[in-house]
């Protein structure tokens, strides 16, 4: 069950945690990061209840309040007509894919909501008819080094980069329109699912967050990885800002079901 309006919200944070796929090296990344992000849920005054998509078994998302899906390996391309041979697609798990994929559209069918990060970000854009590059080129179009990922060692530190947020988004409301990020993908989205909009881009052109253009959704993702403890250089504050609205949209649409299951107390009719 979901907690009531005023009390913490329950949150729902997936990742693959026994994918097979991933590499140990991949799985302890991932695992510092989900800490990270979970520690951040908690401080900005919610209940984190971490899951590992990777048993294809997630409970219903009238369990929660609201739904975070982590970073990870790669989306299966079969889920948005991609190119399931292409040799950069790697660390898929599609009992994951599915599995996160029908939480995500739970959560947003009930009106909960959803913040998608790195690999979550691929995921919500594919569950809404989007689609994804399969891989970025190590080079920007005028000829830079590519500033999506680290290219000489892919275990080490994740690269520094700006983006640019769009004006009157609900990011912008959280960080203003520029921000300095800390970033490690190789993958982003192409075709824009049903409902998204832009919410920022890199200097190369590539899509960094995306949310829901309805504003009555609260559904957010970003492309970087705001959790990331280690890279220093990023913009401050950003995990609180991002956690801290999250969470309030989450306890603020559990007071809003509350409110409406109330039965509604009838005033007595005065006696004739």
């Amino acid at each position: 069950m979901s907690t009531p309006g005023g009390a913490a919200p329950r949150i729902a944070v997936t990742w693959a945690d026994t994918a097979p796929s991933h590499e140990p090296w991949f799985h302890t990344e991932l695992a510092g990061l989900t800490a990270s992000a979970a520690g951040a849920l908690e401080a900005a005054g919610a209940q984190p209840v971490v899951l590992d998509a990777a048993t294809g078994a997630l409970p219903a998302a009238e369990d929660f309040d609201g739904v975070v899906v982590m970073g990870g390996g790669d989306v299966d391309p079969a889920l948005y007509g991609g190119d399931a041979a292409h040799p950069s697609i790697d660390g898929v798990d599609r009992a994951a894919d599915d599995a996160e994929a029908r939480l995500v559209r739970a959560a947003l069918a009930s009106a909960r909501p959803v913040l998608g990060i790195c690999r979550g970000l691929q995921l919500v854009n594919v569950v809404l008819g989007g689609s994804l590059h399969e891989d970025l080129p190590p080079t920007a179009p005028d000829g830079a080094p590519g500033m999506h990922r680290n290219h000489v060692d892919p275990t080490g530190p994740m690269v520094l980069h700006d983006v640019a947020i769009e004006p009157g988004t609900r990011l912008a409301g959280m960080l203003g329109e520029r921000a300095r990020v800390v970033s490690g993908h190789h993958q982003a989205a192409a075709r824009l699912g049903a409902g998204l909009r832009v919410a920022a881009t890199a200097p190369d052109g590539v899509v960094e967050a995306l949310e829901a253009a309805d504003p009555a959704t609260w559904l957010v993702a970003v492309q970087w990885h705001p959790e990331d403890p280690q890279t220093a250089g990023a913009a401050p504050g950003q995990l609180e800002a991002i956690m801290s609205a999250f969470v309030g949209a989450c306890r603020g649409a559990a007071a809003d079901r509350t409110r409406q299951s109330s039965p509604t107390v009838r005033e007595e009719e005065p006696a004739r």
